[in-house]
C-alpha cells in the first residue's frame, strides 16, 4: 500500500505509533477484527478521529464491519518502517536516562536501547537494567554499524556538542529532552520534548474544560 506521508498531518503522524502499538497488542491476544469504538476506548482517541485517520490509508475496512487487526498491524508497520528491531543509543544516564533505560520500550518490541553513554565516572563501566554504560568519549568505538537513532538526556548547555558528536558518527534521528533548538546538519531529524510546555498545555486544557463544565449561576428575578 502506497501512502503519501507528506500529505499526512502532524497530528495523524503522532497517532500512528499509538495505533500500531495497540493493534499489535490485539494481534498478540488473538483478536481478528476491531471496531473504531472499541479501538477508541483503548487509545483514548475519538472514533471519528480514528476513522478520519484511517481514511488516509486506503480501504482498511467497510462501514459497520470493523477493521482487520492483521491488516492494520501490517499497514502501520509499513508506515513506521518496522522491518526489524530499531537499536538505539542513549546519551545522559542521570535520573531521566536511567528511567528510560529501565523501561526500554517494553510495550514495543521493535524499539530497543542497547547502549548508554555518559561522562560521569561513577556511571561509566556500569550497567543499568542490563544495558552497558560507556564513556561518551568512546562513542565512535562503541557505536554499532547501522545505528542511526539516539535519545539525548543531557542539560541544554551540553546538547549542541552532544548532537554534533552524534552526527559525526552517523546518527540522523535524535529525540532530545533539552527543548532549546540547536544547529544541526540538513539530514538530521531532531524531535524536541519540552516536558514543562507539555504539562502547561495539559493544565490549560484541563482548566478550560472545567470552566465549560461549571454550571452557570441563574440570574435572579427582580
Amino acid at each position: 500500500m502506497v501512502v503519501n506521508k507528506l500529505a499526512l498531518s502532524q497530528a495523524t503522524i503522532k497517532r500512528i505509533p499509538v495505533y500500531y502499538r495497540t493493534v499489535k497488542a490485539l494481534q498478540q491476544s488473538g483478536v481478528k477484527r476491531v471496531r473504531s469504538d472499541r479501538l477508541s476506548k483503548l487509545v483514548h482517541i475519538a472514533p471519528a478521529t480514528i476513522r478520519r485517520d484511517f481514511s488516509n490509508f486506503g480501504d482498511l475496512g467497510r462501514s459497520g464491519y470493523s477493521y482487520s487487526v492483521d491488516l492494520l498491524a501490517e499497514v502501520f508497520g509499513e508506515l513506521l518502517e518496522v522491518h526489524s528491531e530499531e537499536q538505539m543509543l542513549l546519551v545522559g544516564c542521570g535520573n531521566l536516562g536511567r528511567a528510560l533505560l529501565t523501561n526500554n520500550f517494553r510495550r514495543n518490541p521493535d524499539l530497543s536501547i542497547v547502549m548508554g553513554f555518559d561522562t560521569d565516572p561513577s556511571l561509566i563501566g556500569t550497567t543499568i537494567a542490563g544495558i552497558p554504560i560507556y564513556n561518551l568519549a568512546t562513542l565512535s568505538e562503541k557505536i554499532r554499524p547501522g545505528m542511526h537513532t539516539a535519545i539525548v538526556c543531557v542539560p541544554s548547555s551540553a546538547q549542541a556538542s552532544v548532537i554534533s558528536q552524534l552526527e559525526a558518527n552517523g546518527i540522523t534521528a535524535i529525540l532530545t529532552f533539552a527543548p532549546k533548538p540547536v544547529p544541526a546538519q540538513p539530514g538530521t531529524k531532531i524531535r524536541y520534548i519540552d516536558l514543562t510546555s507539555e504539562l502547561q498545555a495539559l493544565l490549560f486544557v484541563d482548566h478550560q474544560s472545567k470552566l465549560v463544565q461549571e454550571p452557570k449561576t441563574p440570574l435572579k428575578q427582580s
